[in-house]
């Protein structure tokens, strides 16, 4: 079955899709990878401009580029997509999609026969052509699925391990469930959930459940292959709660309460461990380009190796 993975370009996202790129093609799945874009808000409080700094563009500006100028990739370790578009060829389809509900993406889905899809933290609103384009026949649900950060329907909207955490929730999780022309509203296919760790950082405890998330990305592309459809639980809109971005009032409070969005070193620490062999010199390297990167605050913009 060919499958479309719509990415985002932050830490988490990446991680989930590198892990389960393996467990899909050893299903015997082809994997569309194709990578959006979200832009920073020069608007943003300085706590939001700092998190996509550290969850966005040390990933693109950094960690991918130090990767491609390696004579090779790198076994054992996560790959950037110039790497998985190397190392996969005519295994998996890597592309960069500005607008993911333009014609000419519908048009190459439909000419590829890619009939199922998954959103992965892809922060742009899915019209019907898109939706539409993943029916098996019309009228019938789509395939086309959201990995969600958040257990819905309490927290549907952004920065929901956030939210969890300052309302000092036990658990947070991820949420598979059907995409319509809603933010976060359609039929739940499947959750995964662990405890919060509040010794961690917001950014941190979303990141240790990529395993999960992944995990649940492979068992939908199974159902979808064996089946043309998935089993999905309405959500019950009494129960729903939407959260817009973080406010100034919302931050402090993070603050008061002790929450950290992220933590600088192991932010380092995730990439490095997530894109490089253990023990091997590309680990020290890049660990060392990041924190010499990283030291150089309070001005970040336009970061490079």
């Amino acid at each position: 079955m060919r499958v479309a993975f719509l990415v985002g370009n932050d830490l988490t996202s990446h991680l989930i899709v590198g892990q389960a790129i393996d467990d899909v093609l050893r299903a015997g799945h082809t994997p569309y990878v194709c990578y959006t874009h979200q832009r920073p808000n020069p608007k943003a409080e300085p706590e939001l401009r700092d998190l996509f700094t550290y969850e966005r563009t040390l990933l693109g500006s950094c960690v991918h580029p130090y990767l491609d100028s390696l004579p090779a990739p790198l076994h054992g370790a996560l790959l950037s997509p110039a790497g998985i578009a190397k190392l996969y060829r005519d295994k998996v389809v890597v592309r960069v999609v500005e607008d993911v509900n333009s014609p000419a993406f519908i048009d190459y889905l439909a000419a590829e026969d890619v009939r199922a899809g998954f959103s992965v933290r892809c922060y742009q609103k899915f019209r019907a052509p898109l939706i539409d384009h993943f029916r098996p026949e019309p009228g019938a649900p789509a395939l086309f699925a959201n990995l969600h950060p958040g257990i819905l329907p309490r927290y549907r909207g952004v920065l929901t391990f956030a939210r969890s955490m300052l309302h000092r929730e036990r658990e947070a999780g991820f949420t598979l469930h059907r995409v319509n022309e809603d933010w976060d509203a359609g039929g739940v296919i499947a959750m995964s959930n662990s405890p919060l760790d509040y010794g961690r950082s917001v950014l941190e405890n979303m990141a240790a459940q990529r395993g999960q998330a992944a995990g649940l990305l492979l068992d939908a592309v199974e159902a979808a292959a064996a089946d043309g459809n998935w089993t999905d639980i309405p959500q019950d809109p009494a129960e729903a709660g939407y959260y817009s971005h973080l406010t100034r009032a919302d931050l402090d409070e993070l603050h008061r309460e002790g929450i950290e969005l992220f933590r600088p070193r192991a932010v380092i620490d995730l990439l490095t461990g997530a894109y490089t062999p253990p023990g091997s010199p590309q680990r020290l390297e890049l660990g060392g380009i990041l924190a010499g990167i990283t030291s150089r605050r309070p001005d970040m913009a336009g970061l490079s190796v």
